[in-house]
């Protein structure tokens, strides 16, 4: 009898960009607590605007600073002893007023922000990021709406999706799947796209044959990617943002964002919205694409948390590139 392939755990954490918070999301002084990729961090802005991803364990006796500790200045302040760490690690004053210890050197971690997101450059041997998550033009674009859920998966596997075309009509019921633009690759960047029908349900102005949808799918590495799609009928435009981000070896947070283009026509969406106010209209607009967005994605939930990763999947015909994109993930191992 043959034997049937055995599953593979992936390496848990790949080395790439992680989206860890919307940059609105940390205020001026404000302090908080992650976990990422198997460690205990903390999040922090300094008065002066600028964002640190530090160890959550002060080197010097081991309090944590996100349980009663704060950011004081340009600095984060540890609830045990009141050692002060600046951004760079170094710790500025004890709270003695003492010098401060020779060893006593928080580690920090790479981040930056782009396009409204926190970033952190994770790299399992501590190496400086090898190449940028590209800043997007957002003139004529709204807020990005987003949202996030704790799954049990892996951010190779959520990712695998955008070029996992058998299941566009398995699990999302997508019907007239054709592939607009072959998939390549250039370095940590991977570009495919796809046309389809989605279904009518709770799209103002849908047929009965469902709303057409073109795609063009951005990938930068294995926690950043964000789809733009276009609904040409409708003459509507929006950003789809997908961030799965490891928590440790079998937990993501996967953020999911939306963004919608204002250069829209209300008439081809449905005529009587050209008498609603654009402002209201936009943003009404927004939600129940978002809505819409969130319902496809949730649809993938219960797939991710109960399959096991194939090291030499049984792939047939009408997969889609699964293969090719396996072949590019490697790079960030």
């Amino acid at each position: 009898m043959e034997q049937l392939p055995t599953p593979s755990k992936l390496f848990p954490y790949p080395n790439s960009w992680y989206v860890i918070e919307n940059s609105a999301g940390l205020k001026p002084l404000q302090l908080l607590n992650k976990r990422i990729a198997g460690k205990d961090l903390v999040l922090f802005r300094t008065a002066g605007g600028e964002v640190c991803l530090a160890d959550a364990y002060c080197p010097h006796l081991g309090g944590h600073f996100a349980h009663g500790g704060h950011v004081e200045g340009e600095t984060i302040v540890c609830p045990f002893h009141y050692f002060c760490f600046d951004t760079k690690g170094a710790c500025t004053k004890t709270g003695y007023g003492t010098k401060p210890p020779p060893k006593a050197i928080l580690k920090t971690y790479p981040v930056k922000e782009v396009n409204g997101f926190i970033l952190y450059w994770h790299h399992r041997d501590g190496e400086a990021p090898t190449w940028e998550v590209p800043v997007a033009d957002h003139n004529d674009w709204t807020e990005i709406m987003t949202a996030d859920y704790l799954l049990n998966s892996h951010p190779q596997e959520t990712t695998e999706n955008s070029v996992d075309v058998g299941h566009f009509s398995v699990v999302h019921k997508y019907t007239n799947i054709t592939d607009l633009k072959e998939l390549s690759t250039n370095g940590a960047y991977l570009n495919a796209s796809y046309g389809f029908n989605r279904a009518p349900e709770g799209f103002i102005g849908a047929g009965t044959k469902g709303i057409k949808a073109e795609i063009d799918i951005h990938v930068h590495g294995l926690g950043y990617s964000f789809v733009e799609v276009d609904l040409p009928e409708m003459q509507l435009k929006t950003r789809q943002y997908v961030f799965p981000t490891p928590i440790d070896d079998n937990r993501i947070n996967l953020k999911i964002g939306m963004s919608v283009n204002k250069n829209y026509k209300a008439s081809k969406i449905h005529p009587v919205l050209s008498m609603v106010p654009r402002k209201f209209l936009t943003k009404f607009l927004l939600n129940k694409a978002f809505s819409g967005y969130a319902h496809d994605v949730s649809q993938d939930f219960k797939i991710w948390e109960n399959k096991v990763y194939m090291d030499h999947p049984a792939l047939a015909k009408g997969d889609g590139p699964i293969g090719k994109y396996r072949q590019w993930a490697k790079q960030f191992y």
